[in-house]
């Protein structure tokens, strides 16, 4: 099977969108036309990842966030990422990414997110496209006391921890939510009238300017609101009869001293 029949599989049961103009989502590295008979799923490529790959053996490699986000003037291969295109070509093995075309896909991070929290019914938080979709989800959950819902956001996306910025505690109904570094939509989730926030990469101000407003965040981390989202891609690829595996692991994990 190569990796145009692969993608148009994806396309036709999550419902890919059309990436944004400043992302790079789709073929990184290979050809389309490529017999693909193994896939790996990671969130992040990066030499522990590809190193794994060729063990596994696999030629195909699809990511979330892509490898190449702005062009690129040299490979050097004395370099970390150019160590990387020279693994991958030398082994032959595909790259491919489907980021912002994943997040706001019908059955993407935030379907995945959503059923995580288990929010069942929500809207979309930010609509971006002409059929609406787009960033986040947003909608209502039982009354549950704040300290109690971060420990559960915690203990669903299987975080170490998470950063709840709140002034003292309260009753939590309207739950915004967005996969990976979801601030620009801090506004939509004041605007409608969320009683929390939970997404990743909050800074110091944007935590202020959410508080200001009576909206309390729940910053539980780029890769876990995300991560998860590989899982729907997984069950989905095995329909094809490939062999699928993962690397999940957090290039970025922070340690709780």
């Amino acid at each position: 099977m190569n990796l145009s029949s692969i993608i148009n599989l994806l396309n036709d049961e999550v419902k890919l969108k059309e990436h944004e103009s400043w992302d790079n989502s789709g073929l990184q590295i290979g050809t389309m036309k490529g017999d693909i008979n193994k896939i790996m799923l990671t969130m992040d490529i990066s030499k522990e990842a590809a190193e794994h790959a060729i063990q596994e053996k696999v030629e195909l490699i699809i990511t979330h966030h892509p490898f190449f986000f702005t062009g690129i003037k040299k490979i050097d291969f004395d370099t970390y990422d150019g160590e990387i295109i020279k693994i991958l070509i030398k082994e032959n093995i595909n790259l491919y990414s489907m980021h912002t075309s994943y997040d706001m896909a019908d059955k993407g991070v935030t379907y995945n997110l959503a059923q995580k929290l288990n929010i069942l019914n929500y809207q979309v938080l930010h609509p971006v496209n002409i059929d609406k979709s787009g960033y986040g989800g947003i909608g209502e959950i039982a009354p549950t006391n704040i300290i109690r819902y971060a420990e559960f956001v915690k203990n669903a996306l299987g975080a170490e921890c998470v950063r709840l910025f709140c002034k003292g505690e309260k009753t939590v109904r309207k739950v915004a939510f967005c996969g990976g570094s979801g601030s620009d939509f801090i506004e939509d989730a004041i605007r409608q009238n969320a009683d929390i926030y939970i997404t990743g990469d909050i800074k110091y101000h944007q935590a202020q300017e959410a508080l200001k407003n009576n909206l309390c965040i729940i910053d539980a981390g780029h890769y876990y609101t995300e991560v998860h989202s590989l899982n729907l891609i997984k069950e989905t690829l095995r329909k094809t009869g490939l062999e699928i595996i993962s690397f999940n692991k957090n290039m970025t994990e922070e340690k709780i001293i």
